[in-house]
């Protein structure tokens, strides 16, 4: 479980009609539908989605069709513009890393396949072998189409039977996916035999068929004769919404079976929802998150060497003290503004959370002695491939990478080393989702000796720069020589700052020439 999850549980034991426990057939006093009017992701806040993954232990049981939703639920966890970063879509077999807890491997076939009864043995067989799993969900393929209504009675008499011999599991029923026939059609009324059953006796439904008959603006497309690819007597309803409107933006794309990748965008959107309900969550009930004002109202001088804690960033505001895409702070700890906070486990502390790409935060330093600074940050990630560019105004001084930690609860350190002094404006900008940033260090490092010398270099100015390379107490032509020869090594020790004349952040032969005109 990642500390976003720790700290939003805690926040839902303060907020009672967020948390109500997981909802299954004994407890529940109405039907719980999820149609296409539980695709509105934005709606659903991050901490009922961070309470299913803590709670919900799910097995799912499809084939191709089915498949629409852990498709689109994949997808989502690279959609840049979901509302919170794609980790916290993350779902696995096992729920590692933070993630949700669905197996889709553990039961096979579908509702009807082979015959309408072998999934219910399958499922006592499973349940009776995994013991935490508290989530049961089955997907039709296109046996509705035909099936008899003795067929889907006895489909929902399974069922019933089912969650009268496990009462600690949450049953989801379903129907089948669209094909054609229209509102008159064999397959939609076996599903609104299903739905009929579902109202009448307080079930929980995953109403596959009514989420495709609708795109994104309610328009609907059953009695238009839509299948399950989304096609109709007018034409293709995702398709010509998806080219009115922005991939990667407004929709994603999945390889979705059978479909289009917008109506497995909107499965994954109702699965969350469904998820989040199952857990507890009441739609419409947003809870207010609580927030612990730091006890220093203006962030101090930070005084370098020393650490700073990555919340006590600068003042000023969003665009001043830091950029964050959210306008409000999702983690719900020590400050008000946008840039999002939370609690580190056990009360240690304060962390960076819920960083989106291109998030960055300002800290005032004041450096008592320039020079180059070892820059140690302490983060943690479960994603490959992030890092933190460091910089000096609009100038970059250097860029840590960000070690793989495996969850966002196991924090490592990165570090580069930069020239800094006086007083400085270091920003601090995140390159990729998903990573966390608990505080940083700056310590000073001490020119290196360089090769064949007998002396460490000298800083005769005190500028923080050394122009007595072999340390003999002169400033003369030999330095320069020594300067022009040994580039490269001082580069490749991370010294290259003490030597950067031009200030530009990087050593070059304009330093050697810069350091000529000195003598």
């Amino acid at each position: 479980m990642s500390k976003q999850d720790v700290l939003f549980i805690l926040l839902l034991l303060l907020i009672a009609p967020v948390s109500a426990g997981l909802q299954t057939e004994g407890a529940r006093t109405a039907p719980l539908i999820i149609d296409h009017t539980a695709t509105d992701l934005t709606a659903l806040p991050g901490t009922a989605i961070a309470l299913a993954k803590e709670d919900l232990h799910i097995v799912y049981g499809h084939t191709s069709h089915g498949s629409q939703l852990t498709t689109g639920m994949t997808g989502l966890v690279s959609f840049t513009h979901a509302p919170y970063p794609g980790s916290m879509y993350a779902w696995n077999n096992g729920g590692t890393g933070g993630a949700l807890d669905l197996d889709e491997q553990g039961v096979w076939n579908d509702l009807g396949n082979p015959d309408f009864t072998s999934w219910a043995t399958m499922t006592r067989n499973y349940l009776n072998n995994h013991h935490e799993t508290n989530v049961v969900i089955w997907s039709w393929c296109g046996e509705l189409s035909w099936a008899t209504p003795s067929d889907v009675d006895t489909y929902l008499s399974l069922m019933d039977n089912l969650e009268a011999d496990y009462p600690d599991v949450a049953f989801v029923y379903m129907t089948g996916h669209l094909d054609g026939t229209g509102v008159s059609g064999n397959l939609n009324q076996r599903n609104n035999q299903i739905r009929q059953f579902c109202r009448a006796q307080n079930k929980v439904l995953y109403d596959f068929a009514d989420i495709e008959s609708y795109d994104p603006d309610g328009n609907e497309y059953l009695s238009r004769g839509a299948d399950d690819g989304c096609t109709y007597n007018g034409g293709n309803w995702a398709t010509a919404w998806q080219d009115r409107h922005t991939e990667g933006v407004d929709w994603y794309q999945c390889d979705a079976a059978h479909t289009e990748p917008l109506n497995a965008n909107r499965k994954a959107y109702a699965a969350w929802t469904l998820w989040a309900r199952l857990a507890g969550w009441q739609d419409g009930q947003v809870p207010v998150t609580p927030i612990t004002t730091s006890p220093t109202v203006i962030p101090p001088l930070h005084q370098i060497p020393g650490t700073v804690q990555a919340e006590d960033y600068d003042a000023g505001g969003e665009g001043v003290g830091y950029h964050d895409t959210t306008p409000t702070n999702l983690g719900g700890a020590y400050r008000t503004d946008g840039v999002d906070i939370e609690g580190i486990g056990g009360g240690t502390g304060y962390a960076l959370c819920y960083v989106r790409d291109g998030e960055w935060a300002r800290y005032r330093l004041n450096v008592t002695t320039p020079g180059v600074y070892r820059v140690d940050l302490v983060v943690s990630s479960p994603e490959a491939g992030r890092s933190v560019t460091l910089l000096q105004n609009s100038t970059q001084l250097g860029t840590v990478l960000v070690p793989q930690t495996g969850s966002f609860d196991r924090y490592l350190h990165g570090s580069a080393e930069i020239f800094l002094a006086g007083t400085v404006l270091l920003t601090l900008r995140f390159d990729g989702d998903g990573q966390n940033l608990d505080q940083f260090s700056l310590t000073r490092v001490e020119p290196t000796l360089l090769p064949g010398q007998a002396a460490a270099p000298l800083d005769p100015d005190h500028d923080g720069h050394c122009e007595d390379l072999n340390g003999n107490g002169q400033q003369d032509f030999v330095d320069v020589v020594l300067l022009f020869n040994q580039m490269d090594w001082i580069d490749q020790q991370g010294q290259g700052g003490y030597y950067d004349f031009n200030g530009n952040s990087r050593l070059d032969f304009d330093d050697v020439v810069m350091l000529f005109g000195r003598l």
